[in-house]
């Protein structure tokens, strides 16, 4: 079952939603799945949350992030009901903000690499926060559904503002807990899970440092791994994950060019251009027109856009 964000989140120009959800104990299951980012805080209660098909114990305290498009639900334990608390957005709803807070390692971590490479068996994508801190947090999160339920005036700006701050102060937590960076045994599964991360994440200014500190390898291990099992670099495969996000809004929508280069994360216009033509053949424009003639190739062809732009071994 799909949660659309045209239905959950407020609207295009304001894409966020916060609310206090109470699981019924014996409720049906309503596995799930959401094209937004969803935090999640258990205020109270205990119970289990399923994850891409397997189950993990939560209870009050537990803190996580649930990417888009992953199947998930709650089951309740016991007769008391699971008190959740939902924030809910897509990352344009802060995109300036985001990219400024992923270049600080905790953020990073927490927010990005957590729900991506730390999907173990003992479900590690989490943070249990103490006792004073779930006291803090909750604070915080009803300070959230208030300004987004009585909407009052600048009720967007001060979210946006209270958001932030909350998420800088789970960042922060995550800091002192000093969590190891994420490891994988298998080099081959490291860059798997790369890439994977790379089609979710591509809008973000990741760079070699951060990929080489999740993966556990070193720049010289991993740059030479990624080409071999790739059959090109990182930045070449990152670039042609950009392009290949950008064919839709081009064919799609009339938003200006620059618009939709900077959505997928390539602020230069002209450097746009040029990666656009090398992967495939033509500018921006041309494949807009070409896409939009009666009978196109390109427009016959858009069905495979959803593809990753090279299989994963």
């Amino acid at each position: 079952m799909l949660y659309s964000k045209t239905i959950y989140l407020e609207c295009e120009q304001f894409p966020f939603r916060s609310f206090l959800y109470k699981t019924m104990p014996h409720r049906q299951k309503q596995v799930h799945h959401h094209d937004f980012i969803e935090l999640v805080y258990v205020a109270e209660g205990r119970g289990e949350h399923v994850y891409k098909g397997s189950s993990y114990p939560i209870s009050k305290g537990d803190i996580f992030v649930i990417p888009p498009f992953v199947e998930h639900d709650y089951v309740v334990l016991g007769d008391a009901p699971l008190d959740v608390f939902n924030v809910m957005f897509l990352p344009s709803f802060l995109t300036s903000e985001l990219q400024a807070l992923s270049q600080s390692t905790p953020f990073f971590d927490f927010f990005y690499v957590e729900p991506f490479f730390r999907q173990t068996l003992d479900f590690e994508s989490h943070m249990k926060l103490s006792v004073l801190e779930g006291q803090e947090i909750r604070q915080r999160l009803e300070r959230i559904v208030e300004e987004y339920d009585t909407k009052a005036l600048g009720y967007r700006i001060s979210i946006k503002a209270l958001v932030i701050e909350m998420l800088v102060w789970l960042s922060r937590r995550y800091e002192q807990r000093s969590v190891p960076p994420p490891f994988h045994a298998n080099p081959s599964r490291a860059i798997q899970s790369v890439c994977q991360f790379l089609e979710h994440h591509y809008a973000q200014d990741i760079g070699l440092e951060q990929v080489c500190r999740m993966s556990g390898m070193s720049l010289s291990s991993f740059t030479a791994k990624f080409k071999q099992t790739m059959g090109k670099t990182f930045t070449e495969y990152r670039n042609e994950v950009r392009i290949h996000a950008s064919l839709k809004p081009l064919r799609e929508t009339d938003d200006k060019i620059i618009a939709i280069a900077e959505s997928v994360g390539i602020s230069d216009l002209s450097y746009y251009n040029k990666l656009f033509k090398l992967h495939t053949g033509l500018t921006p424009r041309e494949y807009r027109i070409k896409s939009r003639l009666p009978g196109s190739a390109v427009k016959q062809s858009a069905r495979t856009d959803s593809t990753p732009p090279a299989n994963l071994p």
